[in-house]
C-alpha cells in the first residue's frame, strides 16, 4: 500500500510540474525574445529622432550607443549604411520598413528590429538595431535551468510527503491486520487502537463491535453449556435410574415392554443431549447449526424435554 500511495502522490506532481512548467517556460522564452526586440525598438526609435533631413546632403549623424552585443546604423533610401554599425547593404527588415512601418525579424542569427525615419511625409531612411539572438538563447536556457530546478525540487518534497503520509495511511491498517491476525489466534480480547484517520477510525470501530459481539456470543455459549450440563443431565440420569429400578421390581411382561422402550427412548434423548453439549463446545459452529442438529436426531414422540429446555 505504501508504494502504491507514493506512486499516485508522485503521478501526481509530475503532471502538476510538467502542466505548470512547460506552460511557464514558453511564456519566460516568449517574454524574454519580446523584451529584447522591445530593447532593439527604444534604441532604433532613439536613433531616429536624432537623424536630421540633411544627413542625405552628407551631413554628420550621430547615434546613439547601440545595445550591448549589437548594431545600430541608418541607412538611406538605397539600402546603403550612412552612419553607426551594421551590415554594408540593408536586409529585408530594412527593405520592408522603407515602406513606412516598423519591422521586428531575425536575420543571420541576430534579433532585428527597423524604423523608418520620416520628414514631411516622406521616409528619408532607416534605423536598423540588431543583437545576437544567442544571448537571449542563453538566458532562456538558464531560466529553464532554474526552472528544472526548481521542478526537480519539487518532485523531491512531494516523494518525501508521500512517504510520511504512505506510513501515516497504513500504519493503522497494519495494526487492524496484526490484531486481527491475533483475534484469528484465539485472542478475542485483542483491540485495534484509533488513530487520526476517520475512515481508518470507523473500520477499527467496526471491527471492536465486531469483536465485542462475538464474545459475548462465546459468553452466552458458555453459560448455555454450563447450564444445559446441570439441567438435562440430571433429570434424564435420574429418569434413566427409574426406569432401570421399575425393571428389575416389576413382574408385569407387558409393563416391562412398555418401560424398556422408555428407557431406550431415555437413553437415545441422553445420546441426543449429549451431542447437543458436544456440538457447543465446537469452535466456529453457528447457533443455528448447534440448534438444528439435535431436532433431527431426536425420536418420534419426544418433543416435551427439548420444550423444556
Amino acid at each position: 500500500m505504501r508504494q502504491r500511495v507514493v506512486r499516485v502522490a508522485l503521478t501526481a506532481a509530475l503532471v502538476a510540474v510538467v502542466l505548470l512548467a512547460v506552460p511557464l517556460a514558453l511564456a519566460i522564452r516568449s517574454s524574454l525574445y519580446a523584451g529584447q526586440r522591445d530593447t532593439l525598438e527604444r534604441a532604433a526609435l532613439s536613433g531616429a529622432v536624432q537623424v536630421s533631413p540633411d544627413y542625405t546632403t552628407g551631413d554628420t549623424v550621430e547615434l546613439p550607443r547601440p545595445p550591448a552585443g549589437g548594431h545600430l546604423g541608418l541607412y538611406d533610401t538605397h539600402l546603403r549604411l550612412r552612419a553607426g554599425s551594421g551590415p554594408g547593404t540593408g536586409d529585408a527588415a530594412v527593405r520592408r520598413a522603407l515602406g513606412a512601418t516598423v519591422v521586428r525579424g531575425h536575420s543571420g542569427g541576430d534579433l532585428t528590429v527597423a524604423v523608418p525615419v520620416s520628414h514631411a511625409e516622406r521616409v528619408i531612411g532607416v534605423v536598423r538595431a540588431s543583437s545576437p539572438a544567442d544571448a537571449v538563447r542563453d538566458r532562456v536556457l538558464a531560466v529553464c535551468a532554474v526552472l528544472a530546478g526548481a521542478c526537480a525540487l519539487a518532485l523531491t518534497v512531494a516523494v518525501l510527503v508521500a512517504h510520511h503520509q504512505a506510513r501515516a495511511l497504513a500504519a493503522p491498517l497494519e495494526d487492524l491486520s496484526r490484531h486481527c491476525r491475533a483475534v484469528a489466534a484465539g485472542d478475542v480480547s485483542a483491540r485495534a487502537a484509533p488513530s487520526s484517520i476517520a475512515e481508518i477510525d470507523q473500520v477499527a470501530r467496526t471491527h471492536n463491535e465486531m469483536l465485542h459481539s462475538l464474545t459475548e456470543l462465546l459468553r452466552h455459549e458458555k453459560d448455555f453449556t454450563a447450564n444445559a450440563s446441570h439441567q438435562l443431565r440430571t433429570p434424564l440420569t435420574g429418569l434413566q435410574l427409574t426406569l432401570e429400578a421399575g425393571l428389575t421390581q416389576d413382574d408385569d411382561a407387558r409393563l416391562r415392554l412398555t418401560l424398556q422402550e422408555a428407557l431406550a427412548t431415555t437413553r437415545r434423548l441422553h445420546g441426543t443431549v449429549e451431542e447437543v453439549l458436544r456440538l457447543s463446545r465446537s469452535r466456529g459452529l453457528s447457533r443455528t447449526a448447534a440448534r438444528s442438529a439435535p431436532v433431527a436426531r431426536l425420536p418420534h414422540g419426544t418433543p416435551g424435554v427439548l420444550d423444556e429446555q
